[in-house]
């Protein structure tokens, strides 16, 4: 079901320039209702790639493309406005939801996530290629996601295993992508960007921006967030050094260059 959407020549500019936009009250109630039954239900079910999403913290959960969750986010794919916000942000047609990921930091005590960049952990490139971050909780911007700006033009870096003792930690040999800078210990050379978001609040990100952040605290005891990625037409097979998500087992037939399509992926926007 396509919806008219509210997107700006400005908004796609900063899209297309910073690699993130804040797109407000992108969702309405029954949207929010929907995408929260989802999260519940993923909460509820969690599937063998759940997880600790800290090492350190029992008070971060996360899971992400659940076998049995596609059916449940049909439901939501189909009938909220992310495709066509999506397929407005890229000035395109085509679109296919990739998989979910449900976040839940809890008791104010979980800590904040390393930077990272999405793509670097996907077999797949382009200039397609987004994610829709949203919570359920007003998130003030200090707990919120934080963004380098620019950064998905730059390098593609050999990404976070998120390790406790050093962030950096490549999750590839060293050898094959260059290793993540230390950004937290270089934030004034950066161009970060973090906001205040509010339920129906929707913040759109190219998947090599990189990004992190989002620790809770006494003033932000729970965060409860859902991120939701598609790719277009421009997605293409890309090569990486080692496992490339639990996603990818079956469809390893790809060969790099190829177009990024296989029929577990749900299109759910243009025609063949």
């Amino acid at each position: 079901m396509q919806r008219s959407v509210n997107v700006t020549s400005e908004d796609v500019a900063q899209f297309n320039e910073d690699g993130v936009v804040l797109l407000p009250s992108a969702l309405d109630k029954d949207d929010l209702r929907q995408c929260e039954a989802a999260w519940q239900w993923s909460r509820e079910h969690p599937s063998s790639n759940a997880s600790g999403l800290l090492p350190e913290s029992r008070h971060a959960f996360q899971d992400l493309c659940n076998p049995g969750a596609l059916d449940v986010y049909r439901q939501v794919v189909e009938h909220t406005p992310l495709s066509d916000y999506a397929a407005a942000l890229w000035g395109a047609r085509d679109v296919w939801f990739m998989y979910e990921q449900v976040f839940h930091k809890t008791d104010g005590l979980a800590g904040r996530t390393p930077w990272h960049q999405d793509t670097s952990y996907l077999a797949v490139g382009g200039q397609h290629l987004i994610a829709f971050w949203l919570s359920f909780e007003s998130i003030p911007a200090q707990a919120c996601l934080e963004f380098v700006r620019g950064s998905h033009l730059g390098p593609l870096y050999n990404t976070s295993r998120f390790a406790v003792d050093d962030a950096t930690l490549p999750i590839y040999p060293s050898d094959v992508m260059p290793r993540l800078p230390d950004i937290e210990s270089d934030r004034a050379s950066r161009d970060i960007v973090s906001y205040d978001v509010e339920p129906g609040d929707v913040i759109a990100f190219h998947t090599s921006t990189l990004h992190g952040g989002g620790a809770v605290d006494a003033h932000t005891p729970q965060r409860r967030t859902l991120t939701l990625r598609f790719f277009g037409d421009d997605a293409v097979v890309e090569a990486r050094p080692g496992p490339a998500g639990p996603f990818y087992q079956d469809i390893k037939t790809l060969q790099p260059g190829e177009r990024f399509r296989h029929e577990r992926f749900l299109k759910v926007r243009g025609h063949e």
